[in-house]
């Protein structure tokens, strides 16, 4: 239906189209499973009071701490790119390399494309740090790659623990199976299109969102960069840092609400959480996040109103707060168009 799937992603070299207007119809569903949860909550008085009384005694402390996790994230995911720029002996530093990774959050947060999307905008960027076509190119799917391997190594963990714990039900094992389609396909794609560079798609397959246009970037990235087992290596305990520290913040929320948990308990909610936005078709992830977080932290013993609002703090820190200056930055800073050959800015 109108409003339900992803435009073309623009190529590394195109001028940026942020969303249309009729992009807002995507949230409408996320927002629905939101209202419901929230609903459910106030619906009894009990947890309504809990719940307003834990956000007023939320200790400033720890909101610090959650704030520097979530500077440590943006650090990580340029901390990739500047490993492949450092490769191409191309000298920019991590902190401007920083602000692309918050440019990338928000254009994924708005335009779901599994990562794919934020991925390719964020390699003009690059190009404008220095890169050549193919080395930019090189670094976005990279990313992409590194993304879906951390997030199966992390779901990995996270299910040998709920097994252990024998938590494993039901919802979880349809949620794994839908999760293990899309980090199957995407990366899987990837890498069998760096060996099929001459492989032309047919009439079905040009009408998957972006499919040209990260053909095309495939077709520019160096033999053998994507496979190279340092950059691989070094991308995916990367990213693992992200999520090590996005459940720290999780738990920073949770000890700024005088909520205590175990970092097991933490990470494995929040896990099962990101694997329920990485599978869900709403930008991002709005409400199915949400309602994944609560009842995971729920099932090992958090109470309901301190997990909803951990999450919706985690929530403010993770996505609306970066939402706002992210598409600021995104709508001035690309206007330009990358200077020819590769070259800075």
């Amino acid at each position: 239906m109108e409003g339900t799937r992803a435009e073309p992603i623009p190529a590394l070299d195109e001028p940026l189209d942020l969303p249309a207007k009729r992009r807002r119809g995507w949230w409408i569903p996320g927002l629905l499973v939101l209202v419901a949860l929230l609903a459910f909550i106030f619906s009894r008085h009990h947890e309504e009071e809990e719940f307003l009384e834990l956000l007023r005694q939320a200790r400033p402390a720890w909101l610090l701490v959650a704030a520097a996790c979530q500077v440590g994230t943006y650090l990580c995911v340029a901390g990739i790119w500047w490993t492949v720029l450092h490769r191409s002996r191309i000298q920019t530093s991590l902190w401007s390399l920083s602000r692309l990774s918050l440019m990338k959050l928000a254009f994924d947060q708005v335009i779901p494309t599994g990562g794919v999307g934020g991925s390719l905008l964020v390699g003009r960027g690059l190009r404008r740090h220095g890169a050549s076509p193919g080395t930019a190119a090189g670094a976005v799917l990279l990313t992409v790659l590194c993304f879906y391997i951390a997030q199966a190594l992390g779901v990995g963990a996270s299910l040998f623990f709920l097994w252990r714990r024998a938590e494993l039900n039901e919802w979880i094992q349809w949620l794994v199976t839908a999760f293990g389609v899309v980090a199957l396909i995407i990366p899987l794609g990837i890498l069998w299109a760096t060996r099929h560079r001459e492989w032309t798609p047919g009439r079905f397959a040009r009408r998957i969102p972006s499919l040209g246009t990260l053909l095309k970037a495939i077709a520019e990235v160096p033999p053998g960069m994507l496979l190279d087992p340092g950059l691989l290596v070094r991308g995916v305990l990367l990213q693992l840092g992200v999520y090590v520290l996005d459940a720290a913040t999780l738990g920073a929320m949770l000890h700024a609400l005088g909520q205590e948990a175990s970092l097991s308990t933490v990470f494995v909610s929040f896990m099962v959480a990101s694997m329920a936005e990485t599978v869900s078709i709403i930008p991002g992830g709005v409400g199915t996040y949400e309602a994944a977080s609560v009842g995971m932290l729920n099932l090992f013993g958090v109470p309901v109103e301190a997990a909803l609002a951990g999450t919706l703090l985690l929530r403010g820190f993770t996505l609306w707060l970066p939402l706002l200056p992210g598409l600021y930055m995104l709508r001035h800073s690309f206007r330009r168009r990358p200077v020819p050959g590769g070259q800075a800015g």
